[in-house]
């Protein structure tokens, strides 16, 4: 029983982290004044903090998603595109993210008028 429940306690910590990187990826690129130089920065620091986490296994569509995103930061980190590309990149890539977690919990209920004939 003492082994679930670490597994589980390691399990959630690592999804938070993950929730945390694309959140915090996103707050810093949103304002305006992005600079390449500091979002290189940046990213190197919030992967530093990821790395504090041990790394599991989900096999969850949003988490791996999560990971992709993770993985497409650090690639543009390297990549020679302009602020503007990346700042786009990262911005559609999270609302699309996130869309799909909105999506999947989100169940639209019709609401139906009696029809008279029940009556």
């Amino acid at each position: 029983m003492e082994e679930k429940r670490k597994e589980k306690y390691l399990q959630t910590r690592y999804k938070r982290e993950l929730e945390r990187y694309l959140n915090r990826v996103v707050n810093f690129v949103q304002p305006g004044g992005f600079v390449k130089e500091a979002f290189d920065r940046f990213i190197e620091r919030v992967d530093g903090k990821l790395a504090e986490v041990e790394k599991i296994p989900l096999y969850n569509d949003y988490f791996e998603q999560l990971e992709r995103f993770i993985e497409m930061a650090r690639g543009l980190r390297e990549s020679g595109l302009e602020s503007d590309e990346i700042r786009s990149r990262i911005l559609h890539e999270a609302n699309r993210i996130r869309k799909a977690k909105r999506k999947k919990s989100y169940n639209r209920r019709e609401l139906k008028r009696p029809i008279d004939d029940e009556f």
